[in-house]
């Protein structure tokens, strides 16, 4: 069966807005202001760890507590708490993949919950960082190395016209656009590695070499379908932050991008659905997880 992009989105949009995703959704918004509180906190107040320096002493004077961290401390500090942050968002998108693949929409079964949610839940840890370093080293090496022949062989005049000319630099971004093509393909190929682990118990290793199975020949279709809700977040995201002050702009992006992060889940789950079919196995039956929930894989 062909991959239908209109029909996952519509049983995607219909699975998140039940009784279900609601609950789902409800949780993941919690857990994600918590995350992001914490971040905002780390990020831009300093917390004194002991009694503070006076001025003169040896050793200089240590930062007044509640002023702003420097820019390179806070940069590590959001990226040790997003990092730590996974744990507790993790588990809910193993749940959530388990109970949008299904059939169930008025309760979550207690296997959805607590079938190897541990192991699980290190295995889509490890498996999304993979996922995500692997795109973020494709894309470097391609926009580097691209760029860095095109201005190895660019004449100055020409150099001169892709930097200084509005044209040139639309031209550049169009390049910038077209390297990035091979990065998209890989994160696309790599899209139901979440899926593979959550509902069929496999292992990092085992899940992204099912995903790049299940994904061949669905690629553009599924990049159809991650990056149409994302053109709908940015659009509102941007409306949020000229419309509205910082902070609230800040608080309600957050909302916004939860429940659109769970939407998304929830129409990948569908289309997930629909390429196991593709790929043989009887989708549609209820039950716990694995071979009573997608058939033997």
């Amino acid at each position: 069966m062909t991959l239908r992009v209109r029909t996952a989105l519509k049983n995607g949009l219909r699975r998140a807005f039940t009784r279900n995703g609601l609950l789902l959704v409800g949780v993941y918004l919690v857990v994600n202001l918590l995350q992001g509180g914490l971040v905002y906190a780390v990020t831009t107040t300093v917390v004194p760890l002991g009694p503070p320096t006076i001025p003169g002493e040896t050793g200089g004077v240590s930062p007044t507590p509640g002023s702003q961290l420097p820019a390179l401390v806070s940069l590590q500090a959001a990226l040790l708490v997003s990092f730590t942050g996974g744990l507790l968002t993790i588990p809910i998108q193993v749940i959530a993949h388990r109970t949008f693949v299904s059939e169930w929409t008025d309760q979550i079964p207690d296997e959805f919950i607590f079938h190897r949610l541990g192991w699980t839940t290190l295995n889509s840890f490890v498996g999304s960082w993979l996922v995500s370093l692997s795109f973020l080293i494709v894309a470097g090496l391609c926009v580097g190395v691209g760029f860095w022949g095109l201005f190895s062989v660019a004449v100055p005049s020409t150099t001169a016209f892709l930097l200084g000319d509005w044209l040139g630099r639309l031209l550049l971004a169009v390049f910038g656009l077209v390297l990035l093509v091979p990065s998209v393909l890989l994160g696309v190929s790599l899209i139901f590695v979440g899926q593979e682990i959550a509902v069929r118990d496999k292992n990092v290793i085992s899940a992204l070499a099912s995903s790049w199975r299940l994904t061949r020949g669905h690629r553009l279709r599924l990049l159809m379908l991650a990056v149409l809700p994302m053109i709908l977040q940015l659009v509102v995201s941007y409306g949020l932050f000229a419309v509205l002050p910082p902070l609230p702009a800040q608080f309600i992006a957050l909302i916004e991008t939860g429940v659109v992060n769970l939407v998304v889940l929830a129409i990948m789950a569908r289309a997930y659905v629909q390429t196991e079919d593709d790929d043989g196995g009887p989708s549609q039956q209820t039950g716990v997880l694995s071979d009573v929930l997608l058939g033997p894989s």
